[in-house]
């Protein structure tokens, strides 16, 4: 077994070994890069991959689109089972016969090269062929929420120039006014039913929206009749990975418009690749596919690097919790990639937990916010399982910092840089010592372009030498593992302290019936601000636990500026569509 290499901070220019160039020379990533990192000292905040930390050695990134990569494993594994939906299964070769009708419908549409494809579909398969027949025609893929409505789906698919998209019939009324008035060309219809099985087990959550009758719509065409009688395309477009785009993911944005992140094939063949051989530990990945594919981690953490290798992807709709037991245990789903709140809800229903075999777990991870402690602990306790944390942005494509399980791992970090790099900055952009709190700065061959139609908010974010301003707050610490404090826009400056809401609401996770909680600033006379808590409480604890239960709990295990000096009981946190908490939300209530 390889020797893992110790921390920059212990070795010093020995991390600088053999192994280490020969990685990323093969990778090509660039000598000023590397030269740069290299010229920190050791008691800077800067933190790099080592190749010993890896579970596989990573091959060279080939020269070929994302689809030219899928058509690699459909000829290695055309019958194994590529996606189950809805229990339906569809093996690798069945997955590439509906990919080719799909890219030759579009094609008989006029969709070329360059354009945008746009899509408002759950995760599904449909959702898949949508964008693999778009990659392989050469066009880009554009997911949008399907929770959106007019005017905000309207903004997105004007200003990536959509005039053709593929949506669920049920949401056809969002997007009338747009097809009438000849905005959009093609409106493809798929019904939620048409790629599930006859006998699928239908959850509650999603039966209102399963049972909607399939809607035949004059003008638009049925995604079924369209491609049944069409000879899928064969022959794939050429590409320039590196320059062609094959995704345009639009983030939520804080303020101001959301902007689309463009993704180039490169993108998504390297982090196909990286995501697979830095964390497998299993034979043939069975992955439950719940964060949404209008999302970035729906590709990177899901379908795009399973794929790569071969496994199965489950795509979900919409979540249910028993439905969530059923899926993990009947298919024996062995990664799970998932927001914080989807292990508290698991978590939270211990009779299901008892009477489900979830042994078959072998990988869980939360991304999109923050791990509190407790919910580490408690899935460990119940499920033999480590939770670990990681961290990635739409612009540096998913899991830009991770724990690699079992060889760099660190329960209370988000992880160490995947293939890449990140140091902390100060205000004047100066390179902090470690332990020392600033901005992570982040760079990497796996950064989108930058943002479509955007020139100044790409110039300000992506700067010429690489490093890529992300907004957060964190520190590197001895071990070369980075640690997340908080969005610098969430921090709460109280009597002039900087206090991290997440430093709070771990504290506040440990109180006994607390099962949510979001922290906010709120304007103060006195101090500029002061502390609020949002606790949503679990069933049995309604009536139980109080406001002042709360309070005293956190004065025991926090200094006096940090405990919260009003706590607000909940039903419920407002959420992103990943399930995240929103805090900004909360904000804007005030």
């Amino acid at each position: 077994m390889t020797k893992i290499m110790a921390p920059r901070f212990e070795v010093g220019e020995k991390f600088y070994d053999a192994a280490f160039y020969d990685l990323y020379k093969k990778l090509d990533y660039p000598d000023p890069w590397i030269e740069e990192g290299r010229n920190y000292s050791q008691n800077d905040s800067y933190s790099m991959m080592h190749p010993t930390w890896l579970h596989e050695t990573i091959p060279a990134t080939p020269d070929v689109s994302i689809y030219e990569l899928l058509e690699k494993t459909i000829e290695k594994y055309p019958d194994e089972i590529a996606v189950i939906f809805f229990d339906k299964k569809t093996t690798y070769k069945e997955l590439d016969t509906l990919i080719g009708k799909y890219a030759a419908l579009l094609k008989t549409l006029g969709v070329k090269k360059g354009d945008a494809v746009a899509a408002i579909l759950p995760n599904s398969l449909q959702h898949i062929v949508a964008f693999y027949g778009a990659a392989k025609i050469g066009a880009a893929h554009t997911p949008v929420n399907v929770m959106y409505q007019a005017d905000e789906i309207a903004y997105q698919l004007k200003d990536s120039n959509v005039k053709t998209l593929v949506m669920l019939d049920l949401l056809y009324g969002k997007v009338k006014d747009l097809h009438d008035e000849k905005t959009i060309e093609n409106v493809i219809l798929t019904n939620l039913k048409d790629f599930a099985a006859k006998d699928a087990t239908v959850s509650e959550t999603i039966k209102p929206l399963f049972n909607i009758p399939k809607q035949k719509i004059p003008g638009t065409i049925d995604m079924l009749d369209g491609i049944k009688d069409l000879t899928p395309l064969e022959e794939s477009y050429k590409s320039s990975p590196k320059q062609d785009i094959v995704l345009l993911l639009y983030t939520a944005g804080t303020t101001g418009s959301p902007k689309g992140v463009e993704v180039t094939h490169f993108n998504a063949v390297y982090n196909s690749i990286s995501h697979t051989h830095a964390f497998r530990n299993w034979d043939h990945e069975v992955n439950f596919s719940i964060m949404p594919m209008f999302h970035t981690a729906g590709y990177y953490l899901h379908f795009l690097p399973v794929f790569y290798q071969g496994g199965t992807v489950i795509p979900i709709p919409m979540f249910d919790l028993k439905d969530a037991f059923r899926i993990i245990e009947m298919y024996r789903v062995n990664v799970i990639f998932a927001p914080p709140t989807l292990y508290i809800a698991l978590l939270s229903q211990k009779a299901l937990l008892e009477n489900h075999d979830m042994s078959s777990l072998k990988f869980t991870i939360a991304c999109g916010a923050p791990v509190p402690y407790v919910v580490q602990k408690g899935w460990k306790e119940i499920t033999g399982i480590k939770l670990l944390s990681g961290w990635g942005m739409t612009e540096t494509n998913s899991g830009g910092i991770m724990s690699i399980p079992e060889i760099k791992e660190r329960s209370e970090s988000i992880g160490v840089p995947v293939l890449s790099e990140v140091k902390i900055i100060d205000d004047k952009g100066n390179i902090v010592p470690r332990n020392q709190e600033g901005e992570i700065v982040y760079r990497g061959l796996q950064l989108a372009r930058g943002y479509l139609n955007k020139r100044e908010q790409t110039k300000e974010s992506f700067l010429p030498d690489g490093w890529f301003r992300t907004g957060d707050r964190g520190f590197v610490d001895n071990e070369d593992f980075v640690h997340f404090v908080d969005r610098i826009k969430d921090l709460i400056i109280a009597s002039g302290y900087n206090l991290a809401p997440t430093e709070v609401e771990n504290v506040i996770y440990q109180v006994p019936g607390v099962a949510e909680v979001a922290v906010i600033g709120i304007p103060d006379t006195y101090r500029g601000e002061t502390v609020k808590a949002a606790v949503v409480l679990t069933p049995d604890a309604k009536g139980k636990v109080t406001q002042a239960d709360i309070i005293e709990y956190c004065r025991k295990h926090l200094a006096t500026f940090k405990i919260p000096k009003v706590v607000e009981i909940r039903d419920s946190l407002p959420k992103s569509a990943v399930g995240k908490i929103l805090r900004r939300k909360l904000r804007e209530e005030l």
